[in-house]
């Protein structure tokens, strides 16, 4: 199934290059920034699937996005196994954007769509939970560098993969860089000739507490927090 999901995505990428004159015969959609206009990022990470530290690690890592350019300047599109699970943790303004658990084509999409990426997610490439997850990460990097558009990863693990994991995300990911929440995640990434440097997991911003078990997020003194209630 791998080998078939990674077909799929070499395909993928192979279209990406030609999304635009496609989009211009009403084929697809592809959007390129202009300097009068905001950017328009996709947030490309394991959302909305009830799993809490990706979850937060997201809403802090929009939220440094948004201090860094400011809100007038970018445009956030969090992509979402589903919307309801992450009511409450983002501004009316962020928008979420549902994709399939068969992903190929509704992220290909969404990468189309938008002028950049940012990959956020702990385990970004390695085989550690499943190839799928990896390949995720993989197709989002090739198709916004087949497309001439910026991606990088923030607070990523790299670690041991498959072989043929290992050789398809050096391919796709080498236009992508990466900044890795630790020491052995970075040298991991350079031996697969890869780019990028040492910085943290962006989870740090966050207090919790546990009350019974419902996730909710709130803010204290501007900054995001998740409490569970």
């Amino acid at each position: 199934m791998d080998r078939i999901l990674m077909v799929i995505i070499r395909i993928l990428i192979w279209l990406a290059r030609y999304a635009k004159p496609l989009s211009g015969l009403g084929i697809g959609t592809f959007d390129a920034w202009r300097p009068s206009e905001k950017l328009k990022l996709l947030i490309v990470g394991y959302n909305g699937a009830r799993n809490t530290g990706a979850d937060a690690r997201t809403v802090a890592a929009v939220k440094q996005i948004r201090d860094l350019f400011g809100p007038d300047k970018v445009r956030i599109t969090v992509l979402t196994l589903n919307k309801e699970n992450l009511q409450g943790y983002f501004d009316e303004d962020v928008e979420l954007l549902e994709f399939s658990s068969v992903f190929p084509f509704d992220l290909y999409r969404a990468c189309c769509a938008h002028h950049a990426a940012v990959l956020c997610e702990g385990s970004t490439l390695k085989s550690t939970f499943a190839n799928a997850l990896s390949l995720f990460f993989c197709e989002a990097s090739g198709v916004m560098a087949r497309q001439g558009k910026p991606c990088i990863a923030f607070g990523s693990e790299v670690g041991y993969m498959e072989p043929a994991l290992e050789r398809f995300a050096a391919k796709t990911c080498r236009e992508t860089y990466f900044i890795c929440r630790t020491k052995e995640s970075l040298d991991a990434l350079r031996k697969i000739g890869l780019k990028g440097h040492l910085g943290t997991d962006t989870v740090w911003l966050y207090e919790g507490a546990m009350i019974n078990g419902t996730i909710t997020a709130t803010r204290t003194r501007g900054v995001p927090r998740i409490r569970f209630i």
